[in-house]
């Protein structure tokens, strides 16, 4: 029970925080919203909406794109294949000029939640960059995982409690011995990045349908070491934590 009360309070913390943090300026027929969420540059998260004809679209108005190129990240080859990907995967869309687009005449925050999780995601590429990492963390980790004889499927997207739409990188299938465990494999693990996958695994674990599920964030440690306040955020939610480098040792617990 107790556990319960501190999941929805959190939560609702969470909620009162982002709505006193948040702010929306109008533009025309479009508002512009900034999130207390910090982008590759240090500054705010700033997007736009517009609530029109019973449509509502949100665009970053190229500047994921153009921020990414400045930091010398040409979505050309394999990126842009990735790029495209990931923001399908929120149902978001890359456009030719740039932009980062969304459209929705279903549910608003839902759409808000999914297209705030397309431009991050897109932007975590920035620190890929930086470091010059040949592969993508999260082929890394699969990598590891096949070499162990890990079985997974990936890019997993369910629905939780509240109706709203979260996507996992790996889905360990339920066994005799395991439940079904879930992964988030972020090749950055700050403050930020915690909130997010707390908010999205508590939302998703509350679903009768997945009872007993299990989440593990695999960490990458190879330049430093995880952020230790960010660890204990998540094991406080009974979220695993598995750094890189402990992933061969560890890999039989995500085994069938």
């Amino acid at each position: 029970m107790s556990q319960t009360i501190q999941a929805v309070t959190f939560i609702e913390e969470y909620s009162e925080w982002l709505k006193h943090e948040s702010t929306i300026r109008e533009m025309g027929e479009w508002r512009e919203v900034t999130f207390p969420f910090l982008d590759q540059s240090n500054d705010r998260l700033c997007f736009y909406m517009r609530a029109k004809d019973g449509m509502t679209s949100f665009t970053d108005d190229g500047y994921t794109m153009a921020m990414l190129n400045d930091s010398g990240i040409t979505p050309t080859g394999r990126r842009l294949e990735t790029m495209t990907g990931i923001v399908r995967r929120f149902g978001a869309t890359l456009e030719p000029n740039g932009e980062i687009t969304l459209e929705t005449d279903g549910s608003r925050p839902d759409a808000l939640n999914r297209f705030v999780q397309a431009l991050t995601d897109v932007q975590a590429m920035n620190q890929i960059g930086q470091h010059k990492v040949a592969a993508y963390f999260m082929d890394d980790v699969a990598a590891v995982l096949d070499r162990h004889d890990v079985y997974y499927t990936t890019d997993i997207s369910v629905h939780g409690a509240s109706g709203y739409e979260h996507s996992f990188d790996f889905l360990f299938q339920r066994s005799a011995n395991h439940p079904t465990r879930f992964c988030q494999a972020p090749n950055r693990l700050d403050r930020n990045m915690a909130e997010r996958i707390i908010f999205a695994w508590n939302d998703t674990e509350k679903d009768a349908k997945r009872a007993g599920s299990k989440l593990y964030v695999i960490g990458d440690d190879r330049e430093r070491g995880l952020n230790e306040s960010s660890v204990q955020a998540l094991e406080n939610y009974g979220i695993a934590t598995i750094p890189f480098s402990m992933l061969p040792s560890r890999a039989m617990e995500l085994a069938s």
